[in-house]
């Protein structure tokens, strides 16, 4: 509308006015999912179809009329370019959490490069991505002709470093830990919280993904195509408690690395919060997953902490109620599994990982196979399982529990 209100200005200037104030109007109600820190509630994929509007716009209105009314310094959006870059992990994949792809495109992010050019940041600007060959870039975005303008503007004037330990609070909540730019590991892990509500959002608060030597060992189940779900009558859009979205293994709490507690699902509209955070050699952050289990849990704490440049620690704090039954900790793979003495061995690629069960040694972690996935709707994930330490509530003393187990390169 913007774009139509410019190029009919000079014929109707006083439709172009109002048409164009009206959108000026609306442009903070989506600029303001980014806030505070950039977060983009719906995940990686989405933020370059829903910025990629923002970015047209605002180089729009700049070209036409010298500004862009402040929309580029609204809190979070700038910032919203680190998330980007840190949803990319050293496999390939995305930390690919909400309704997001799995793995980034092959060709340059152009995006990314608009907010390379206003800040003049190269970390922002994969120059490598976008000399390679034509044959090898697939089809190309519907706006990189105006793409080629920002591109082509782009003066490298610093060159910041991505944080290796970073969180963004926001509807979807998020946290990462990596290794240093040379990290010959490639020390990988994404933790969140947030709620079912959220627009493309999942039953995932607590989950987390975790890569080592450059394999994903612990994933998110991630997307399944909308087009096949759509033409069979299934509604994936509803976000009831009971609504049927949530019989998807790829949205709801079974089919990713959280706690489950009676396996009952999380509390949909439960927003669970970042409420700790602590940079440095040995980051940490705990996630509060009290509201996500309203009802099902007096409270539940979620910690973790990158102990060594090789290494995770999941802690939880746990309170039962007095009808609590059980409460289940996941772990979400598509690896080979092996049973280990207090825990189990995850294998892929002639590498391996220990998943160690520190906390309850009496306890056998077990193994659910989920590929052929439950229903048929289900998205099908070759080897997909979900490994489980399954503790009833009656073991608890005074109804409290410290699980704790970590992950490290075997």
């Amino acid at each position: 509308m913007i774009a139509a209100s410019i190029a009919i200005a000079k014929r109707d200037p006083e439709l172009a006015a109002k048409t164009i104030g009206r959108a000026l109007d609306g442009l903070p109600r989506s600029l303001a999912e980014y806030m505070p820190h950039g977060v983009y509630p719906e995940g990686s994929t989405y933020w370059e179809y829903g910025t990629s509007f923002s970015v047209t716009t605002i180089a729009m209105l700049e070209s036409a009329f010298g500004t862009d009314f402040g929309y580029s310094n609204y809190p979070g959006f700038m910032e919203s370019a680190t998330f980007r870059m840190l949803m990319n992990a050293p496999s390939g994949w995305y930390y690919n959490f909400a309704d997001c792809d799995d793995k980034r495109p092959t060709r340059g992010d152009i995006t990314l490069a608009w907010f390379a050019t206003k800040t003049g940041n190269t970390s922002f600007f994969e120059k490598e991505r976008f000399l390679i060959p034509a044959e090898k870039m697939g089809n190309l975005d519907r706006l990189a002709g105006a793409a080629l303008v920002w591109i082509a503007q782009f003066k490298e004037n610093k060159a910041e470093l991505i944080p290796t330990a970073w969180k963004g609070d926001g509807a979807n909540p998020i946290v990462i830990f990596t290794g240093d730019n040379d990290d010959e590991r490639d020390y990988y892990f994404g933790g969140k919280g947030g709620r079912g509500t959220v627009s493309h959002g999942n039953m995932d608060a607590g989950s987390f993904v975790f890569e080592l030597k450059g394999i994903r060992w612990v994933i998110d189940p991630g997307n399944q195509g909308y087009h096949h779900l759509e033409k069979s009558g299934f509604d994936q859009w509803s976000n009831c408690q009971e609504c049927t979205r949530w019989t998807l293994l790829t949205k709801n709490n079974f089919g990713h690395s959280t706690l489950s507690v009676d396996d009952k699902l999380h509390v949909v509209d439960g927003l669970a919060t970042i409420t700790d955070f602590k940079k440095g050699s040995r980051p940490e952050a705990t996630i509060d997953l009290t509201p996500t289990f309203k009802g099902q849990l007096n409270r539940a704490h979620r910690k973790f902490t990158k102990d060594s440049p090789t290494s995770l620690l999941i802690e939880d704090y746990i309170e039962a109620t007095d009808s609590t039954r059980l409460i289940t900790w996941q772990l979400i793979t598509t690896s080979d599994v092996e049973i280990a003495p207090n825990g189990v061995i995850l294998k892929r690629e002639g590498k391996s990982l220990l998943v160690e069960n520190l906390s309850h040694p009496e306890l056998t972690l077990s193994v659910v196979l989920l590929y052929p996935a439950p229903m048929e709707l289900d998205r099908q994930i070759k080897g997909l399982k979900r490994v489980e330490l399954r503790i009833p509530a009656w073991t608890l003393e005074e109804g409290t529990t410290n699980i704790k187990v970590r992950l490290s390169e075997n």
